[in-house]
């Protein structure tokens, strides 16, 4: 990935998407990147819209088919009413209820199936072979939903130029690679860590044994990052160049983020979001310089 394609990639979004705020947090040092005040409340939104914007340039007609744990699916449905085209989100049954809601509103085909992220992506991967029918979206094993994401790394370092580690948690590991491939470019000597829930840690697995392995997908209250990732992705790759280090937070520490940014910051965030704050608060964290902390979604059912 070069400094060029972020570049390009971040003026093809702008007009879709919000530059959202970075703000102090209360506590020492922390700073808050609020995508939760995103379009559809998350990050999501830019890798959306960058990988939609192809095909829209390439004049592919046909259906988009995306699966999600709840953020990928509500970008894409945007993304494709944006441009009046056809599209599928398949979810699983432990999505909250305010993420499908949020799907159905933009008017596309839902379809809710599999108990977990995992059965749902695997029947949605089985669907996507059908290539004449479908163009699948992956939410991270995507190249150019991994530059979209990345575009953040620019708004950060324009707000807080001295800013010593970035923060990002990891589900399939787009926004972390994205951000890191994108941060080394413009800044290498920023570290970016990431950040996954304990219950649910398959790329912090994976980098321990050198390899993508399957973990036991067991419930987290960071849904938006719990459950296993495609084996062949290409995010893996990125993560072990780019990101310095992960780290794991307890569900009972991620709560407690949620708590304190909801009491204290006033702000709504999701577990996924929430899991960079548990790691500054157990002190999982080490930099000599500000901490940017990426607030990556607000979908949470009350």
């Amino acid at each position: 990935m070069t400094l060029s394609e972020f570049r390009r990639t971040r003026a093809r979004i702008q007009p879709h998407i919000r530059r959202t705020p970075l703000v102090p947090c209360e506590l020492p040092g922390l700073w808050l990147k609020l995508e939760n005040l995103q379009y559809t409340h998350s990050f999501k939104i830019r890798g959306a819209f960058a990988r939609v914007l192809d095909l829209i340039d390439a004049n592919d007609e046909r259906t988009i088919l995306a699966v999600s744990a709840g953020n990928h699916g509500q970008a894409v449905a945007r993304a494709a009413s944006t441009f009046r085209r056809k599209c599928v989100v398949v979810v699983p049954e432990s999505a909250p209820n305010k993420k499908i809601e949020a799907i159905r509103s933009y008017g596309v085909e839902l379809q809710i199936r599999g108990a977990n992220y995992d059965e749902a992506e695997a029947l949605t991967l089985e669907m996507a072979k059908d290539e004449d029918r479908y163009a699948f979206v992956s939410p991270y094993n995507d190249y150019s939903v991994v530059l979209g994401q990345g575009t953040l790394a620019f708004e950060i370092l324009e707000d807080l130029p001295q800013v010593g580690t970035i923060l990002a948690s990891i589900g399939g590991g787009g926004l972390a690679a994205g951000v890191a491939a994108a941060v080394k470019l413009l800044k290498p000597s920023i570290r970016v860590v990431g950040v996954q829930a304990e219950v649910s840690a398959a790329m912090y697995e994976s980098l321990k044994a050198g390899r993508m392995v399957t973990v036991p997908d067991r419930p987290s209250i960071a849904d938006g990052i719990q459950g296993n990732i495609d084996l062949a992705t290409i995010t893996f790759p990125l993560i072990q160049k780019y990101v310095d280090e992960i780290v794991l937070v307890s569900e009972d520490a991620i709560r407690r983020a949620m708590d304190h940014l909801l009491r204290k910051e006033k702000l709504v965030t999701e577990g996924a979001a929430a899991a960079v704050v548990a790691a500054v608060l157990e002190g999982k964290v080490k930099t000599s310089g500000p901490i940017a902390g990426i607030i990556s979604g607000g979908n949470v059912d009350l």
